[in-house]
């Protein structure tokens, strides 16, 4: 029986999963053990993919590792997310869904008062609001570079190789979906062990996130349709990995709560159907 291409590397990358699934067992919930594990796993995807390609004689030529035809799309793949966390901060707050952590930050008369516990790489003495988001975007950056070969691993994997054979199965809309589907039920062995969302972890599992990766997949994946390289995508990974953490500092407790997770999914839902409108109609590139 020959499976298709598609499911053949998702039923490999969870066998190849399987023994860190197994130990998460042991872990308790919501330990920093778990989040050590997920930083193990994040290579299985790309490898899986390297490996496959190198067997079927496939080589890495079609894969795209130059800087691509719109490079100014890498200032757009590590902004966006910083901003989108931004302004789901701001709403929250505005729309009295949450509220400022004022034991972090106190925003008055012009200044911007920091704990002193707050790590910024420009320093968290008080400082100008100008400074301050100066301050805050350089440590972003310098984060999502730590996170960039991680990054590289996922969309080597998830858009590299996967992303072509679902969009040929199933058409662009639906294979993009089945992508981000699958993407996230990889992640639910995880999160049910309450990675990322401790307090909800089958809500987060089975809901939040697989629409979650959906939208990343549709995001990325016009990324890398647009670009022609896969650097664009894994910067856009990078920079939501880092930048996912900003809304839980600033907003404390209520930052992973179920309201602003709505309001965070909603605003990436708008964004993902902006890039796959663009997508049909060849916009831009």
């Amino acid at each position: 029986m020959n499976l298709p291409t598609w499911l053949l590397y998702f039923l490999i990358i969870v066998l190849t999963s399987s023994p860190f699934y197994f130990g998460l067992r042991k872990l308790p919930h919501g330990s920093e053990e778990i989040e050590r594990t997920m930083r193990r796993l994040i290579w299985i995807p790309g490898l899986v993919a390297f490996g496959y390609r190198i067997y079927t004689n496939q080589g890495l030529d079609d894969v795209g590792f130059g800087v691509g035809t719109l490079p100014w799309l890498f200032g757009a793949a590590l902004l966006t997310p910083m901003l989108m966390e931004i302004f789901v901060i701001f709403f929250n707050a505005r729309f009295g869904l949450a509220r400022l952590d004022p034991t972090l930050l106190r925003f008055q008369k012009g200044k911007v008062h920091i704990n002193k516990a707050l790590q910024l790489l420009m320093g968290n003495e008080t400082q100008s609001y100008a400074k301050f988001f100066l301050n805050l975007f350089v440590t972003l950056t310098v984060g999502a570079a730590a996170m960039l070969l991680f990054a590289l691993a996922e969309e080597f994997g998830w858009r590299g190789f996967l992303q072509t054979p679902l969009i040929q199965t199933f058409g662009l809309g639906s294979g993009l979906m089945y992508g981000g589907v699958l993407w996230g039920l990889w992640y639910a062995p995880v999160i049910l062990k309450g990675y990322k969302f401790p307090d909800y972890p089958r809500m987060a599992a089975f809901v939040y996130w697989p629409i979650f990766t959906i939208c990343l997949a549709i995001i990325t994946g016009w990324l890398y349709w647009q670009s022609g390289s896969i650097w664009v995508p894994a910067v856009f990974n990078a920079s939501v990995k880092v930048s996912s953490r900003v809304t839980s500092i600033a907003l404390g407790d209520a930052g992973d709560s179920r309201r602003v997770r709505v309001v965070w999914l909603w605003l990436w839902g708008c964004l993902a159907v902006f890039c796959l409108a663009l997508w049909q109609v060849g916009g831009i590139k």
